[in-house]
């Protein structure tokens, strides 16, 4: 697949599962250039007794153990292209016993120049969902070779599990289907003259980032939480805690006098006892100033300015179980230790004015590069605006209270999100808008929307499969609000967007409607998959539907709305 893309050059990623002797990139009209890769093995590879890691493979994964698992990661760069010229090219390997390896033959060209017609797929939450597979499959078939991919965030459930990455023997591994390699069969279940048919179809995605850089941002999912292999992949990941708790148990742990030294002396330990990107930074290559650690980043895409944003936190389930913290409630059984307890729906990396990441997106926005953009888009992960489940508590640090009773026996610990200290919408909102942006596109809640907010488009275009519900009046009510009078109701409001604003309607029809026949202005079918393009050459965005009921139907163009300026 293809990263990073600049005027004159790209970066080719490959994998392997040993080191091998060489590995090289041939290129050219005749394919006969060639350049070496630098290899790196990925620190944080593993399977677990939950893994699906193909056919036929042991890991040696018992109930109870992590695996590491060997997969290394080939890069070179190939330079001295030409704008709007697109070059052959196939990746060679070969092993310590000398056996080659070769890739198919596929098509690489550097960052377009103004004025180049571009194809943009805009994509997120893939997680190895159902219909995944099918929504690349008709990405290739409508489109056909796009010219870049805009991924929301939320790649995989479980980032530290290879599997997941490379060869889920359920066919939903990522890479795969966004190579036109994965194998998911749907039910193609449909009515047709009052009788009931079965048309079972295989998907196999789209080969779309073999000849497209591939931009992702960090969602929830790409974020492990604290590291311990005696733990399952699974409950690693569910066990994040803030930086701030870990950097107040290294100073008890290891009897640091001055806390100044925190940062140089203990960055891994901090980041291996609260929650980690490891794995994404490593599986790709994102520009970097050095503040985000590709965590978060701006590049110049031919007419497109994109910033991706770093915008999420941790996903809690709404009800607490008696050993789980929820979003509202810790545990019962972790009150009297608070090593144990999850902290809420706690913020990974602040947006708040005057953080580090929102001081950095006031100076991107600031350049003449953004200023002088014919489209200024912003990707992040979760958004201030939207009708699903995810959408409620806003983002808003978790106001912690701790009941206690008459003996100082904590009683509970709970957590509030004010509406009114949402921070994506106080703060990150007002600064984009004033900015001129374009096109937010953001992911999460498994559906699709779009919202126009004074000469912005606003869409989320994340329905691959078990979408989380569209929460509008008389459709449907959110389930994840607390039901305990203790917590502020206004705060989770059950319908809506929560800061009152309205869906567009689609341009040219609706794909879903109400129980009362009203056409609605989000799809959250579990049947229906919806992809979205960004055609520079018209300046339109272009959404379509694919009924996976009806696998012989083409997707149809739902939406198609103006952006730019």
């Amino acid at each position: 697949f293809l990263q990073y893309p600049s005027e004159d050059g790209i970066h080719v990623v490959w994998f392997t599962e040993w080191q091998g002797r060489h590995h090289l990139v041939h290129y050219g009209k005749n394919l006969d250039l060639k350049v070496s890769a630098s290899s790196r093995m990925l620190s944080r590879m593993a399977e677990d007794a939950d893994s699906h890691g193909g056919q036929n493979r042991d890991f040696g994964a018992s109930d109870d153990a992590v695996t590491p698992r060997e997969i290394w990661r080939h890069e070179a760069h190939i330079g001295g292209l030409r704008q709007g010229e697109r070059v052959k090219y196939y990746v060679e390997s070969v092993d310590h016993s000398g056996t080659q390896v070769k890739s198919g033959i596929f098509s690489l060209q550097p960052s377009p120049a103004p004025g180049q017609p571009l194809k943009i797929l805009l994509t997120s939450d893939h997680q190895s969902m159902p219909m995944t597979a099918a929504n690349l499959e008709m990405v290739e078939k409508t489109v056909g070779v796009v010219d870049a991919v805009f991924f929301a965030g939320d790649l995989v459930n479980t980032p530290d599990r290879a599997s997941e990455w490379f060869d889920d023997d359920r066919g939903s591994a990522f890479f795969p289907c966004l190579q036109g390699k994965g194998s998911i069969t749907l039910p193609g279940t449909f009515e047709k003259n009052q009788t009931t048919h079965h048309a079972a179809r295989t998907y196999r995605g789209g080969a779309l980032i073999q000849h497209a850089p591939l931009f992702p941002v960090v969602g929830n999912h790409e974020v492990m939480g604290r590291y311990d292999l005696s733990k399952k992949l699974e409950d690693q990941f569910e066990d994040p805690q803030p930086r701030v708790v870990a950097e107040n148990r290294y100073t008890q742990v290891s009897n640091l006098v001055n806390p100044d030294d925190l940062e140089e002396i203990t960055h891994q330990w901090i980041e291996d006892n609260s929650f980690n990107t490891v794995s994404y930074r490593e599986i790709f290559t994102l520009p970097s100033e050095g503040t985000g650690s590709e965590n978060y980043y701006a590049i110049q895409f031919g007419d497109v300015y994109l910033i991706g944003l770093y915008a999420t936190r941790i996903w809690r389930p709404p009800v607490r179980e008696p050993s789980t913290p929820s979003k509202y409630l810790e545990s019962e059984a972790s009150l009297d230790n608070a090593e144990q307890w999850g902290y809420g729906e706690f913020i990974f990396a602040d947006l708040q004015k005057g953080s580090t990441q929102y001081e950095w997106l006031a100076e991107r926005l600031k350049s003449p590069e953004f200023q002088d953009s014919k489209y200024k888009i912003v990707m992040m992960h979760q958004a201030p605006h939207g009708f699903g489940t995810n959408h409620i508590p806003v983002i808003a640090h978790p106001v912690q209270i701790v009941d206690r009773d008459d003996n100082g026996r904590i009683t509970s610990v709970r957590y509030e999100y004010p509406l009114e200290n949402d921070i994506l919408f106080n703060d990150v909102m007002p600064m984009l808008m004033e900015a001129g942006v374009d096109l937010i596109h953001s992911g999460h809640s498994h559906l699709w929307f779009r919202i126009n907010i004074v000469g912005i488009t606003y869409v989320e275009t994340s329905n691959v499969g078990n979408s989380y519900g569209c929460y509008m009046d008389g459709y449907k009510e959110r389930q994840n609000t607390p039901d305990d009078t203790r917590f502020d109701a206004r705060n989770y409001p059950r319908t809506g967007d929560p800061h009152g604003l309205s869906p567009a309607v689609p341009t040219g029809f609706s794909p879903l409607s109400d129980k009362d026949g009203i056409p609605l202005p989000c799809v959250d079918s579990n049947d229906l998959t919806v992809f979205t393009i960004l055609n520079t050459q018209k300046g339109t965005l272009d959404s379509y539907v694919y009924d996976t009921r009806e696998p012989e139907s083409p997707p149809r163009l739902f939406d198609e709305v103006k952006v730019g300026r």
